[in-house]
């Protein structure tokens, strides 16, 4: 395999739903679990992975990061140190990189995971020059490491602190995979082989060693290649258009519910356009599959018209999972359940079709034997009315993140061989 290139095991494991891949931090190559996202550019770790008090390659800046999410933030200083992906024989380093150390954040915001490896584009990495706060109160060095700051570990504190940030000039350091990209450590493209959305238990007595043992479980982060590695999917790949690099912004066209009618996918709302950019994105850091209010609505209907039970189910996981409870069903017959497909828009102006199946919507042992997790949501609060297709979709294909095809690149998908 060219050295440019690099075949990485993940697993779900760590962070229970979402793919972490293992990387080495600093002088002693501390390993992190961070958890893999398309929808963000940030590279952040908490400080139980990092011992950054003993990292000889630390290099302090004035830079600092406040991040939230649909649920979740942390904030910290941005330092630079070196980090690598290994793999046997195979090692991509990158030195003095940038990484965000975690000093404040919500609980569990990242579950299992040590933190986050964002995979977007360097507009999702904002950060904040702090040169003059220091300067105003005649510190000196500017340098936000070691943390000069306290701040609320919640939600509003976060955001609040966030605030106070953007009184002073906002940039946008380098994602890490766009530096891996401009040092030649790596071609400019990804792909990602994934087969759940939830870790799969499938046993009660499972221990955390067979849990990663399990196939269901693993995964592969591709770095600088795609296209190549047949060995993980049938035919050819078809092309879907990324029409704005904001996120991995696609043109979501129509839903359909089984042999249905299609149902056209409303366009974003004018007043969200510069914040979402399009009606959908492509989201591996997302678990769910989470629809436009429309679209989610849409949904039930259908499912409602071919069969009451389908709602039944979903009502009764709705009403156990508020509870703070699992779903256990024992009359849960997928082989009646509907696919779900979606089209997006090609380069071209076709069609790319894309099917959701039942046991990718309703993961099965999930978090649990015998637990059952309904995988579809409706629109997030405080979110574009935009569909962010995660997990649910995308584990039955095979998808190359394309960034050399053009301006803002382009996803290539196949049905994955298992």
């Amino acid at each position: 395999m060219p050295k440019d290139t690099m075949k990485l095991p993940i697993t779900i494991v760590p962070a229970k739903g979402g793919y972490c891949a293992p990387i080495q931090i600093g002088c002693n190559q501390e390993v992190a679990h961070l958890l893999l996202d398309t929808g963000s550019s940030t590279i952040a770790v908490e400080t139980k992975a990092y011992n950054h008090a003993n990292d000889y390659y630390l290099k302090p800046t004035s830079l600092a990061q406040a991040i939230t999410y649909g649920a979740g933030g942390w904030a910290g200083p941005i330092v630079e140190t070196h980090l690598s992906l290994e793999h046997g024989s195979q090692r991509m380093l990158l030195k003095d990189a940038h990484i965000a150390v975690i000093k404040t954040e919500q609980q569990d915001n990242f579950y299992g995971a040590d933190g986050i490896l964002g995979l977007g584009y360097r507009e999702l990495n904002r950060a904040h020059d702090l040169t003059e706060y220091f300067y105003e109160r005649n510190q000196d060095p500017a340098h936000t490491y070691p943390w000069p700051f306290e701040v609320e570990s919640s939600k509003s504190g976060i955001r609040q602190f966030r605030k106070q940030l953007k009184q002073y000039p906002g940039l946008y350091p380098k994602a890490f995979f766009t530096q891996l990209e401009e040092e030649k450590i790596s071609k400019n493209k990804f792909a990602l082989y994934t087969k759940r959305s939830i870790v799969h238990v499938a046993d009660p007595t499972y221990t955390e060693q067979h849990l990663h043992a399990d196939p269901l479980n693993q995964g592969l982060l591709i770095l600088g290649a795609g296209e190549v590695h047949r060995e993980l999917y049938h035919g050819n790949l078809e092309t879907i258009d990324v029409v704005h690099d904001s996120y991995y912004n696609t043109k979501l066209i129509s839903m359909q519910v089984g042999n249905g009618r299609e149902i056209a996918a409303p366009p974003i709302q004018t007043n969200y356009r510069s914040k979402g950019r399009s009606n959908s994105i492509i989201d591996c850091g997302s678990s769910f599959l989470v629809l436009q209010r429309y679209l989610y609505q849409e949904l039930m209907d259908e499912l409602i018209d071919l069969s009451v039970d389908f709602i039944r189910h979903i009502e009764r996981f709705t009403n156990a999972n508020q509870a703070g409870k699992g779903y256990f069903p024992t009359d849960l017959d997928l082989a009646q359940w509907p696919d779900v497909h979606f089209y997006f828009l090609s380069p071209y102006g076709e069609k790319i079709r894309m099917s959701c199946t039942p046991d990718n919507y309703w993961q099965i042992n999930a978090l649990e034997h015998g637990r059952a997790y309904f995988m579809i949501m409706d629109q997030l609060k405080n979110w574009p009315d935009m569909s962010i297709m995660g997990l649910p979709l995308m584990s039955d294909y095979y998808c190359v993140f394309d960034r050399e095809y053009d301006h803002n690149g382009v996803i290539k998908v196949a049905k994955v061989k298992l």
